[in-house]
């Protein structure tokens, strides 16, 4: 079990995560039926956290502060 976080292991979460919803991005938005059905939940998901792993990529090699900021005014 990991004790401590790194900014190597938040960086492979944020984009671990992000493969992880855009494979599942059509089925999020068939999910979505309350209050109202818009299909589009998946999609905004995925937007939302394509833009910070994106960031992330270009960022290279950061500090945990640094890789956490880039990753919350991504999103």
């Amino acid at each position: 079990m990991r004790e401590f976080i790194d900014a190597a292991v938040f960086k492979d979460i944020i984009l671990c995560a992000n493969a992880a919803l855009e494979q599942n991005r059509q089925l999020i938005n068939e999910l979505n039926v309350f209050p109202v059905p818009d299909g589009d939940t998946g999609t905004n998901m995925s937007m939302t956290l394509n833009a910070a792993a994106a960031d992330l990529r270009k960022a290279g090699s950061v500090t945990l502060t640094k890789a956490a900021d880039i990753t919350a005014s991504a999103m």
